[in-house]
């Protein structure tokens, strides 16, 4: 007779309790060092962004991490990371909405939430517009290093001029300029790029899986007692 053990209500307890766990930024390891993240998953946008708002600079690639418009697309789509398993290296510079009706009057809009980069400012960083960022006590904040309140380009070119493109200043800010402007750069990639379990889920899925190892221990004990081969 092949004894069924009953796991639904075991996973589906598990996975309600590790549902709850979840932030709107969650760490992702790009670099399979444990206890750091080098990279957040924001759940709203569904892209993935890279923790050190100035890697341009600390990695080595520029002397300031100042770049123009071209020079920071090429450089970052030329970011690559690897755990020693996965490789990370589908990344690009934030979009910018256009038009974004979420934006107060020009030529430097604020309130913009409609671009990737107005949507962590002011959704989950928890910025004012007008503000420096770094004056924003909102927790999350913590999970950035080397975040500035300056221009940092846009990946989107502007409709009418494309020696122009959008960037947004982390005063809580956005606005179109000439490319040849050197502005910072933050990374950013479609999509969870690393998509694992945080510290607490792994506790409840050890937890989990010794509950089902114990339920099936349990039902072999009890087996010769009730005639079952």
């Amino acid at each position: 007779m092949i004894r069924r053990i009953q796991l639904a209500p075991i996973v589906l307890t598990l996975g309600l309790v590790s549902g709850s766990a979840h932030a709107a930024l969650q760490g992702r390891d790009l670099n399979g060092s444990l206890g750091s993240f080098e990279a957040y998953y924001d759940t709203d946008r569904n892209i993935t962004w890279l923790a050190n708002a100035n890697y341009a600079k600390t990695s080595g690639h520029d002397t300031d991490g100042k770049m123009t418009w071209d020079e920071a697309t090429a450089w970052a789509a030329s970011l690559s990371f690897t755990d020693g398993v996965n490789t990370y290296d589908n990344w690009r510079l934030p979009t910018t909405l256009q038009p974004d009706a979420s934006c107060g009057s020009g030529p430097y809009f604020n309130n913009c939430t409609g671009s990737e980069m107005g949507h962590l400012f002011y959704a989950e960083l928890g910025g004012t517009a007008n503000q420096d960022i770094r004056s924003s006590a909102d927790p999350d904040l913590a999970k950035f290093t080397n975040l500035v309140s300056y221009h940092y380009w846009s990946a989107t070119e502007y409709a009418s001029n494309t020696g122009v493109a959008w960037n947004f200043s982390f005063y809580g800010s956005q606005s179109a300029l000439d490319k040849s402007n050197d502005f910072y750069a933050l990374a950013v990639s479609p999509g969870d790029v690393a998509a694992v379990p945080e510290a607490q889920t792994y506790a409840l899925m050890l937890a989990g899986l010794g509950l089902i190892g114990w339920r099936a221990r349990r039902v072999g004990d009890l087996a010769p007692l009730r005639g079952q081969p």
